[in-house]
């Protein structure tokens, strides 16, 4: 009976003891819980944020360092196919889109050719140097010296490689290539302020007549003078100045 009784006083006793514990761990708990609000608002007060800007937790890191690596893998993989391609770099061309082609309607295979090329870049909204081979001999004979012969447009480079021509940029898209080669390219917002996409301005010197009347004065008459017509040094052969902004 003794035994018993010694036996229940210690376990009386251990549940007081354990119940304390737990009375001086909630305490311990919220004195903790004070110490760090207080804190937190000593950090507000002196960086002047606002209450309602929390700092990042680590979930937040997490996907912000998982975004990083996803944009990085992206940029990879956009290289390795731009790799694949022959570097042939037009001017002007080393970060964008160049595109050569034609508005000219006489074979139309060509012409319906450079419209495929064309939807395709409008259809993925981004910007590109469209060079005109009908409407300025320079771009077509650009496009020949980078090619090393006389080839038809269209013709497509991107950040100084050599695409191809519609066929290569047709099946480029359909196997989901052409997005990738085009990512980090610029968008297009709005049409050109200067020439609203045309690529090409009215001369104003010769107001698109690529010519223009210069004195003429016979030294050894002296009583005539004639008008001389002489070819416009500010524009093509078609009357027509690049847009500064687009071209």
């Amino acid at each position: 009976m003794k035994g018993m009784k010694e036996r229940l006083a210690k376990k009386i006793k251990l549940i007081t003891i354990v119940s304390t514990l737990k009375q001086g761990l909630a305490h311990h708990r919220n004195n903790v819980d004070r110490t760090i609000h207080h804190l937190k608002e000593e950090i507000f007060a002196e960086s002047g944020q606002n209450r309602g800007c929390v700092t990042p937790t680590l979930l937040e890191l997490e996907e912000d360092v998982e975004e990083q690596e996803q944009e990085h893998d992206l940029q990879e993989e956009e290289r390795e196919i731009l790799l694949e391609f022959e570097e042939n770099c037009p001017p002007g061309g080393e970060d964008s889109i160049v595109f050569y082609t034609t508005g000219l309607r006489g074979v139309r295979k060509t012409f319906e050719a450079c419209r495929r090329v064309r939807f395709l870049l409008e259809n993925h909204r981004v910007k590109y140097k469209e060079r005109d081979v009908s409407m300025d001999s320079e771009f077509r004979d650009q496009m020949w010296r980078l090619l090393g012969a006389k080839v038809t447009s269209p013709r497509l480079f991107v950040r100084g490689r050599y695409i191809g021509g519609a066929d290569e940029v047709v099946a480029l898209n359909e196997n989901g290539k052409l997005k990738k080669l085009l990512e980090g390219i610029s968008l297009v917002d709005s049409p050109c302020e200067c020439c609203k996409n045309e690529r090409f301005l009215i001369c104003s010197s010769c107001n698109g007549s690529s010519r223009l009347i210069v004195e003429h004065h016979d030294e050894e008459e002296t009583s005539n003078d004639s008008k001389m017509w002489t070819r416009c040094r500010e524009c093509n052969e078609n009357g027509l100045v690049k847009c500064p902004l687009c071209s």
